[in-house]
């Protein structure tokens, strides 16, 4: 299949302009909202709305149902992602607001001992296991159940009032954490630290050691979550759509098919005419727990052909490195699913056409 059949970038003006007022303040500087007001008001909004129009890759989407019924009970069916959100604080906002009474910080531990080798202090923790598995299919790091998911969350201190800020040593785990809670239909209360605990201890935030102190369960509940997970029949039933823009967030020698597949774990490649959009392309070259600013982001992704009208869909090989590239989608308000399976499902399926070799699009990177 010829990668032109999807390449065209769009025009200067085709992604939407990122909003400039400071996340937290607009968000809940308001009068909160109680949880029932505001499944009123969404669903309100998508009687309005209407259904999908017939043919279009939302409607598709729509009557799509995700493999492997039980990680997905409890979501709404496949939805379009097309709100900006603003999941972005610094160290300097973290402390004027760490002592409010519902704001609760996580470190998300990616490997056991980190929390307890330093933490911020008075932040909780979240495993990452608490929050992934490795799937029936063994596809590594899948996203678990709702009542699961909201389990670990509650066993965190995390209240349906709460706003959570989310860091770790790991950009990429830290990422998905955030992607759980957008799923959950929470990411307008989650928010990354950007700069992660360096940026903290660089503005003199304070630091502690240990397993911390007992934490009170919380009463978090899912707000209206929508699954904006697809599959891979979902992704080759439309291979070769103009549409479509698929985001590949993997390195060179994982994309081009140089390291052989893992050296033979899968076949090596890509999925074809997907844009190879390292998910640290867009991190500060100096911290890669740092999210460049939102323009450079924005130029970023319309330089891999993203832009409002297309169907989005980021993957990478566990969908870890995935999270950051749906991130910077939904900061700029693209309609961006997510491809659970990565390449660990792609990749060992004989049925499935494979791509090997450079993007054209990055010639100049």
């Amino acid at each position: 299949m010829s990668r032109n059949a999807i390449r065209g970038p769009p025009a200067a003006s085709a992604l939407p302009s990122p909003p400039v007022s400071d996340p937290v303040a607009r968000r809940y500087s308001m009068k909160k909202t109680a949880t029932s007001a505001l499944l009123v008001r969404a669903v309100a909004i998508a009687a309005a709305l209407g259904p999908f129009p017939a043919g279009s890759a939302g409607a598709a989407a729509q009557e799509t149902p995700r493999p492997g019924g039980d990680p997905a009970a409890g979501f709404h069916a496949v939805g379009l992602q097309t709100r900006p959100v603003d999941p972005l604080v610094d160290a300097d906002w973290l402390m004027r607001h760490l002592g409010d009474d519902d704001l609760v910080v996580v470190e998300l531990e990616r490997r056991p001992g980190e929390y307890a080798t330093e933490h911020i202090a008075g932040a909780r923790r979240l495993r990452f296991t608490d929050i992934t598995w490795d799937g029936e299919s063994g596809w590594r790091s899948e996203f678990r159940t709702v009542d699961e998911t909201v389990a670990a969350l509650r066993a965190a201190g995390i209240g349906r009032d709460s706003r959570v800020v989310i860091y770790g040593n790991s950009m990429t785990a830290t990422a998905r954490a955030w992607v759980t809670f957008d799923l959950l239909g929470l990411g307008d209360r989650a928010f990354l630290l950007n700069g992660g605990i360096q940026a903290w201890k660089a503005a003199g935030g304070a630091v502690e050691s240990g397993d911390g102190p007992a934490v009170e369960p919380g009463d978090v509940v899912p707000l209206s979550p929508v699954d904006f997970r697809v599959s891979a029949d979902w992704i080759h039933e439309r291979l070769g759509d103009p549409s479509l823009v698929l985001l590949d967030a993997r390195p060179d020698d994982e994309y081009t098919g140089d390291d052989g597949g893992l050296g033979g774990m899968a076949n090596p490649g890509h999925i074809p005419g997907a844009a190879q959009l390292y998910w640290e392309e867009l991190m500060d070259p100096a911290n890669n727990t740092l999210f460049r600013p939102r323009e450079e982001i924005a130029q970023i992704l319309e330089r891999h052909g993203a832009g409002e009208g297309k169907t989005h869909v980021t993957y990478c090989m566990i969908g870890m490195r995935a999270s950051v590239d749906y991130i910077a989608a939904r900061m700029l308000g693209l309609d961006i699913h997510f491809y659970d399976g990565s390449w660990y499902d792609w990749g060992t399926r004989d049925d499935l056409p494979t791509e090997t070799g450079p993007d054209p699009r990055d010639g100049g990177r």
